[in-house]
């Protein structure tokens, strides 16, 4: 079921004005034809021309993936939750989480966390892919979802994710996260988590 969270500023670096934009709780049809009809073309055509290192460049290494497999897979399990930005009508960002996992960082170590399943931008609104990217901020307002269902759940704030490598510098140096390292239980990806207080650091 899709429900309006709230509505946000995202930044168009085109004009140089802030819009208004929605977050919701949940896709709908609308949200997954945005993806096949406007996302998938442009990332399909870049995953046919790139190498993986050019994939990496153009923050496209989540070219294979299928929004719409992954709600088939996890819209009616009660332990995820999707969200979706939505500006201009059109489809911004999208992301699931889990409430499955539990935190690996001393301190918080057993503790409950909402994991980050997957979460991405258009492809029109990342700097490596587009010459002139349009909106920015769509990726911290959902990394902000995530912690505002973290503290719904009174997880405090916790959240964790498997980062592509693409993205590890941001969620290290942008978001602030602890980097924990490669994860070779997970294709050696980076693994990443938010401490209470860091997540209230980003929600200020």
């Amino acid at each position: 079921m899709k429900s309006l969270v709230s509505t946000v500023d995202l930044l168009n670096r085109v004009t140089g004005q802030f819009v208004e934009a929605q977050l919701y709780s949940g896709f709908d049809e609308k949200n997954l034809k945005d993806f096949e009809s406007q996302w998938l073309p442009l990332l399909a055509k870049k995953l046919r021309r790139s190498t993986p290192e050019q994939l990496a460049e153009a923050q496209a290494q989540d070219a294979r993936w299928n929004w719409r497999r992954k709600e088939l897979a996890w819209g009616h399990a009660l332990s995820y939750q999707a969200f979706a930005v939505e500006a201009d009508s059109v489809t911004q960002g999208l992301m699931y989480v889990s409430k499955l996992r539990h935190s690996r960082l001393a301190g918080q170590l057993g503790a409950p966390v909402i994991y980050v399943e997957a979460i991405a931008t258009a492809p029109w609104n990342r700097p490596g892919f587009s010459p002139q990217p349009k909106y920015k901020g769509v990726g911290q307002v959902l990394m902000q979802a995530a912690i505002s269902l973290s503290i719904d759940e009174e997880f405090k704030g916790r959240v964790a994710l498997h980062a592509l490598p693409q993205s590890e510098t941001w969620y290290r140096t942008v978001l602030g996260m602890s980097d924990l390292g490669p994860d070779p239980d997970d294709h050696n990806m980076r693994y990443f988590e938010l401490t209470t207080e860091q997540a209230m650091k980003l929600i200020r």
